[in-house]
């Protein structure tokens, strides 16, 4: 009787605890950021891409051709994608903007307009211009139904901000196979 009670016990909280009770909490356990190939349109080779992934459809986030500091397009790959997974897993990844930390320009993600970088995304190279990688990354993200991006001055740095979240919710109009 006691072993049925603690089946019975155990399949009850197996099952309440996989029931999608906080829609956040369901999502995580089921979005995944990957680092993957796909095929560069520039020249139709396959290149390191990091890819957003659920149950239901991947898209392509960000394509990696540049050396940067060293480091490889795959391992930049790899470590874009791991760093996407943290700031989805801690609940920063409600909008995507650009900062700078430690003298580099970054691409990161923050909770809310109003608050400071919290998980850096990847870091640019000198040359490039963070508003202008941001709108690509919009264009990437949100093809021709590209929201705005929202503006706001800090300490003589213009902040742009685009809201990913949408983005993370809605499979792509040609699913990637």
């Amino acid at each position: 009787m006691m072993k049925l009670t603690l089946l019975t016990t155990l399949f009850l909280t197996t099952t309440l605890a996989s029931t999608p009770v906080f829609a956040q909490e369901n999502a995580n356990n089921q979005i995944r950021f990957i680092c993957s190939t796909s095929r560069y349109s520039e020249n139709g080779k396959s290149v390191p891409t990091t890819f957003l992934w659920t149950p239901n459809f991947q898209k392509a986030m960000v394509t990696w051709t540049s050396v940067l500091g060293g480091v490889k397009p795959q391992q930049r790959c790899k470590i874009v994608s791991q760093n996407f997974q943290t700031a989805f897993n801690n609940g920063s990844l409600n909008y995507v903007t650009n900062a700078v930390q430690n003298g580099n320009k970054v691409i990161c993600s923050v909770s809310s307009i109003d608050g400071g970088c919290d998980t850096v995304l990847f870091t640019l190279r000198p040359q490039d211009k963070s508003r202008d990688v941001l709108k690509r990354l919009n264009k990437l993200w949100f093809g021709s139904v590209t929201t705005d991006s929202i503006i706001e001055q800090d300490s003589g740095e213009t902040k742009f901000y685009i809201d990913i979240r949408q983005f993370l919710n809605t499979p792509p109009s040609n699913k990637i196979k």
